[in-house]
């Protein structure tokens, strides 16, 4: 039974050992690493015998490729541990050969290797592909690794997979793809705000490939002492690759850092816009054409100069087939700067009223024309630019110059004024041609210094020759009177002006006129003479006279009239200078009445700081002057003013005698009128005192008569006030202030002040001061403000506003209360009555008012009321001068 048992057990182990040998290597190693035994398919693999191999070290057929991948196989070998794993030999020492092995040791009864077996599949056709792949990923991984551009995969869920090395410098270390796992930028305000995350989900929703520039962060740059933040600008690359079912399954962001092109194009923005800024805006016109001629573009400057009545209209213009462009040559201007490549500048004269197609301009005017070729940088074609200057102004000044400069040769000829020039370096004289006349010379004779100064007398020449260092020297100009002898030998008498010339602030030239002024000398000295007789005579008459243009300049003044000026006047002087009293007078008027009606006027003016009279006549002259004549009057003029004081002061003695008596006569009607009743009071009671039997009704009585007696004692008192205020109109007046007055009387009624609680405002700004006498004012100004106390409203707070302002001559003080106010109907005409009341306060006497306009009609003043019940009362007093 055993037997057949282990024969069933043989048969297996042979169908097992057919079984691999048909289909894997096998070979027997000892532990000296020598062959033992191998199979058919080992040996066919090693191309040799199993006689010539069996024996001999494996490493002679199969070494290791990985030496150290071997060496750790042997030892777990050793340890008696079976090894299944994939390994490299070299076939004869040479050729790859990738076995999938699988390696089991057979141990003694020591626990020592005696051999192993290696099982082998021979995996080389599909490992060598393999290893390509790997080999060609890690290659395009290194490649994508170092690209200059950053490169990052996603799923389509936006979460990051990995990125390149570039990639990651761009985010930057600390950013939240590096930082934060299973970050959602998609969701990140930022990448919302610059487009990138609307960009990916684009990409995602539609497969297509996108490309735009994004703005993606910012950089911070120091210069110095500042630190600025600079943008980065990326062009962002995003598409999809789909797997092997063509699905969507990784999405790609490329990011290309075009920060300097994006600044670049940014600053050429700017340059482009700061140069169309400055075309548009240059003062002189500018106007593009294309190489045929059409106009392409002008400036603000050319628009606002053709002021086109139809713009759109330019833009069928062609300068080189345009009627009024060829009329005046604009056309073969045009083609000459196309064809020589250079700039042309020429001046042009054209009649635009010949053409109102496309301007207005309506008239004839002059252009400064520069024309150009320049080469388009976009389109590379040949452009003209054409600037266009209006220099008519310019022309027309010019022209005007020339014009200008014939006239003052003609007007030099007919005043016989020369010009002339001095060259400091050379010494040499230029003259006009009218200098050159006046000295009788040839025009053609040569000038120099020396032989200019010949022409004048010893005196004049030493005279001229100082002036002329001195101009040198200190660029002092000169204007002087000389005698020359000419070339004719006549004696003639010239004006020389000379003044400096400098180039660069220094003294080049000196450059002036001369002029003939032999006539106009000897008509001075004619004029000189009879002045001096003219003087003769008005020095002798007692009365001031001068004569003077009509703009005030004097020619004339005489003795007379310098004394009362107060100085000595030189001939051409103002009169309004020299005699600056007359500043601010009726003078000037009166001089321009007598200048526009050429009649006399005849004036007198007061001259305060020397306390002067003077009388003035103006008379116009035949000549266009004016004569003008003075006389002091102030003596004259004191002994009217003395007169008129004592007529006055007569008047007013003859006003205060009228006053008085109508006092008396007010005074008999109020002391007749207060004291009647008291007195017959008085007697009745004592009439009924005498008759009274009883001693306690007699007592009675004799309380009432002392009553009475007090009543009638109040009454004379008042009376008496009021007399003395009538009698002493003479009292001392003095400069006082409303304010400081008003804060005295508030001082003295401070404890009625504060229990009533009045609030008192003032405004003496238009009138702060006033001339009058204190005991007066102060009079005045308490009892106001003892009214106001006494009759406030019980309904609101008190108040009492007091004002001052002016009023022509006078001062007018206002006082307003709040408080209960008066019917002016029934007791206006007795407001200001002798013991007059009118409310039923028992503090009420009916005298602080009338004693109050006695005090104001004593000083020539007026007082007046305006009032109604329930709404306070307006007092108005108007202070007049004396």
């Amino acid at each position: 039974m055993m037997d057949v048992m282990l024969e069933q057990h043989y048969r297996r182990l042979q169908q097992l050992e057919a079984a691999v040998n048909a289909c894997a290597l096998s070979v027997n190693i000892d532990a000296a690493e020598c062959i033992t035994t191998l199979n058919t398919r080992m040996a066919n693999a090693l191309q040799r015998s199993p006689e010539n191999i069996t024996g001999q070290n494996f490493r002679e057929f199969l070494a290791p490729a990985d030496e150290a991948q071997w060496t750790q196989i042997w030892q777990q070998l050793l340890a008696g541990k079976p090894v299944q794993e994939q390994v490299c030999f070299l076939l004869n020492g040479h050729t790859a050969c990738w076995l999938e092995l699988a390696i089991n040791p057979v141990m003694d009864s020591g626990g020592s290797m005696m051999e192993c077996l290696l099982i082998g599949l021979d995996i080389t056709d599909r490992k060598l592909p393999e290893l390509q792949l790997m080999e060609d990923e890690q290659y395009f991984r290194q490649i994508l690794e170092n690209l200059p551009i950053g490169l990052q995969q996603f799923t389509p869920d936006g979460v990051c997979v990995e990125m390149n090395s570039r990639q990651r410098e761009i985010w930057g270390a600390q950013h939240a793809f590096l930082t934060i796992p299973g970050y959602k930028w998609l969701e990140d305000r930022f990448y919302r705000l610059n487009g990138l995350a609307r960009m990916f989900e684009e990409a995602r929703d539609t497969g297509k490939t996108l490309k735009r520039e994004i703005l993606l962060n910012y950089t911070e740059k120091t210069y110095g002492n500042v630190t600025r933040l600079s943008p980065l600008y990326y062009e962002a690359t995003i598409f999809a690759v789909t797997d092997r079912h063509s699905r969507m399954s990784n999405y790609f962001l490329i990011l290309d850092d075009i920060t300097e092109k994006k600044v670049a194009e940014i600053s050429l923005q700017k340059s482009e816009r700061l140069l169309d800024n400055i075309i548009e805006n240059l003062p002189i016109g500018y106007i593009q054409f294309d190489n045929f001629g059409f106009i392409r573009r002008i400036n603000q400057t050319q628009r606002f100069f053709f002021n086109s009545p139809h713009p759109a209209a330019r833009r069928n213009f062609n300068v080189m087939n345009d009627e009024l462009a060829t009329r005046f040559e604009l056309d073969k201007l045009f083609l000459q700067a196309l064809e020589e490549g250079k700039p042309l500048r020429v001046e042009k004269q054209i009649d635009f009223s010949e053409d109102e197609r496309w301007t207005t301009v309506g008239r004839e005017v002059y252009l400064d024309l520069t024309v150009f070729p320049v080469i388009e940088p976009v389109d590379k074609e040949m452009i003209v630019v054409a600037l266009v200057n209006d220099i008519t102004d310019k022309k027309m000044q010019e022209l005007e110059n020339i014009k200008n400069q014939q006239f003052l040769l003609q007007t030099g000829e007919i005043g016989r004024i020369g010009g002339w020039e001095l060259d400091v370096e050379t010494r040499k004289v230029r003259w006009s041609y009218e200098s050159y006349k006046i000295h009788d010379c040839d025009p053609n004779t040569p000038i120099t210094f020396e032989s200019a100064m010949d022409f004048y007398t010893p005196e004049a020449r030493h005279m001229l020759d100082s002036l002329v260092k001195q101009c040198l020297e200190s660029g002092k100009p000169f204007d002087a009177q000389l005698t020359i002898v000419t070339a004719g030998e006549q004696t003639k008498r010239v004006r020389s002006i000379g003044q400096p010339g400098y180039s660069n602030g220094k003294l080049v030239r000196v450059f002036g006129v001369v002029q003939d002024v032999t006539e106009q000398s000897e008509i001075k000295e004619a004029l000189t003479r009879n002045t001096e007789l003219m003087r003769l005579f008005f020095d002798t008459i007692d009365m001031g006279y001068a004569a003077m243009e009509k703009d005030g300049k004097l020619n004339f003044l005489n003795q007379k009239a310098e004394k009362m000026i107060g100085q000595k006047v030189e001939m051409g002087s103002n009169i309004f200078e020299v005699f600056p009293r007359l500043s601010g007078t009726v003078f000037y008027a009166r001089l321009q009445e007598c200048i526009h009606l050429q009649l006399s006027q005849s004036f007198g003016i007061y001259f305060p700081k020397p306390d002067k009279w003077y009388d003035f006549l103006l008379t116009p002259m035949q000549d266009g002057g004016i004569s003008v004549f003075m006389r002091d009057i102030t003596e004259s003029r004191k002994m009217q003013k003395d007169l008129r004081k004592a007529n006055d002061q007569l008047s007013n003695l003859n006003k205060n005698l009228v006053n008085q008596n109508k006092q008396l006569e007010d005074f008999a009607h109020i002391t007749s009128h207060n004291l009647r009743a008291p007195i017959a009071n008085l007697r009745a009671l004592m009439q009924m005192h005498n008759e009274a039997t009883s001693h306690q009704e007699r007592e009675l009585y004799l309380g009432m008569l002392h009553e009475v007696i007090k009543k009638i004692d109040e009454t004379l008192n008042d009376l008496v006030e009021v007399v003395q205020i009538r009698k002493d109109v003479n009292v001392e007046k003095e400069r006082l202030s409303f304010t400081d007055r008003l804060q005295k009387v508030k001082d003295i009624l401070l404890v009625d002040i504060e229990t009533s609680n009045i609030r008192i405002t003032d405004d003496f700004d238009q009138a702060p001061v006033i001339e009058y006498p204190r005991v007066y004012l102060d009079s005045i100004l308490q009892n106001f403000i003892t009214n106001a106390i006494r009759y406030r409203s019980p309904e609101r707070s008190p108040e009492l506003h007091i004002q001052t302002r002016k009023e022509s001559e006078n001062i007018v003080l206002t006082v307003q209360d709040n408080g209960v106010g008066i019917d002016m109907e029934r007791f206006g005409n007795k407001l200001f009555g002798f013991r007059k009341t009118f409310h039923r306060n028992k503090d009420a006497k009916g005298i602080g008012l009338f004693i109050t306009k006695t005090q104001v009609e004593a000083m020539g003043g007026s007082i007046k009321a305006e009032s109604s019940l329930g709404h306070g009362t307006k007092f108005i007093i108007t202070f007049r001068p004396e």
